[in-house]
């Protein structure tokens, strides 16, 4: 592929309601952007130039302004920007054309644009549209290991342990948290102090599978892959058969840590719109991860690869993060700056977990 070309990032068909909202989300309600948009995206398909677009819109004296637009619009594929090679004779190098799916999707890219406030109640993948009240699986007794746990053998003691609770429960908006595992998983084995490491994959865990793994595994870093949205995170219902998920606020999830000895250092919420909030977690966990916006699954699966291989290798927690978020950015994720580190000392996250 050259160089010059535009690979889009977004999977419209397995990301659909993710790709409309960060579509609508970069259109935004800024007037320069809009009216290039309006013009791009208006009759006749033909390529145009810079200057067109400036001519056009009455904005010869201040081209910079469409330039910013366009360089905008281009950035996060909401246009296509090409080489002329002769489709404009004014000796511009670039031309710019519509996008066949934002063309497809105009109407509610402009929607969601206009109104942000409709755009968070919409489901997607990692934020689902589940009932804020809060619902509570009823505790069972369990016979030996729970269930779903898969301890990575090593021949030294563990210094790090962590606990990966990996939660798909909802049909409607179904998730990759098992590449996602399988993800985390290769990232520690390639960390240069892996065998001083400790996996524990928790499927599907509930309320009460979480107490279990805090009372009996002590884990140092609880990883939470799956759903999320304002300051709550659907864990699994306790039967097979039900579908929907468990809603518990940040509030509760601090609580159920607060009450047991376990002493985690860090929190990671790999779930969409995780910061607003995530200071709750502070009274129980030193250092959180969240998202301060909606991730689709494929950066959420990079981030936590090369987040896990760096805090393996005996990189400190901040320049893990730094590290991980600038392998997104240089695959092209839209989402590298989603990732947000909230700590209640400073100084903790210099610190190394190894």
């Amino acid at each position: 592929m050259a160089m010059n070309s535009q690979a889009p990032v977004v999977n419209v068909s397995g990301d659909f309601e993710e790709a409309i909202l960060r579509w609508a989300k970069h259109l935004g309600r800024d007037k320069n952007r809009r009216a290039v948009f309006d013009l791009i995206y208006g009759r006749g398909s033909k390529p145009r130039s810079k200057k067109q677009i400036a001519d056009l819109l009455g904005k010869t004296g201040s081209t910079q302004v469409v330039q910013n637009a366009l360089d905008e619009l281009a950035k996060h594929h909401l246009i296509v920007r090409m080489e002329n090679k002769g489709h404009v004779k004014d000796g511009s190098r670039w031309v710019y054309v519509k996008d066949a799916s934002v063309r497809a999707n105009r109407n509610i890219i402009v929607k969601y644009a206009d109104d942000p406030g409709a755009a968070k109640k919409v489901a997607t993948k990692r934020r689902p549209a589940v009932e804020t009240r809060l619902s509570f699986v009823k505790p069972v007794k369990r016979a030996g290991k729970p269930r779903g746990s898969r301890p990575r053998q090593s021949g030294k003691q563990a210094r790090l342990k962590i606990a990966l609770l990996v939660t798909n429960p909802d049909s409607r908006a179904s998730l990759q948290t098992g590449v996602e595992a399988r993800y985390i998983d290769e990232g520690i084995r390639l960390g240069s102090k892996a065998g001083e490491v400790d996996l524990k994959v928790v499927l599907a865990p509930t309320l009460d599978t979480l107490l279990d793994t805090l009372n009996t595994y002590h884990p140092d870093v609880i990883h939470f892959s799956g759903h999320g949205g304002g300051q709550n995170l659907l864990f699994d219902n306790e039967k097979a058969g039900d579908d929907g998920g468990t809603v518990l606020d940040f509030d509760m999830v601090a609580r159920v840590v607060g009450a047991t000895s376990a002493t985690p250092k860090l929190l990671v919420l790999v779930a969409c719109d995780t910061v607003d909030g995530a200071d709750r977690f502070l009274d129980t966990v030193p250092a959180v991860i969240a998202m301060a916006d909606t991730i689709d699954d494929e950066a959420a699966c990079e981030f936590s690869k090369r987040f896990y291989r760096s805090l393996s290798a005996g990189t400190t927690i901040a320049n893990s993060l730094d590290q991980a978020k600038l392998i997104l950015e240089s695959k092209g994720y839209a989402d590298a700056s989603l990732p947000t580190l909230v700590v209640r000392d400073k100084e903790f996250a210099q610190r190394t977990l190894l």
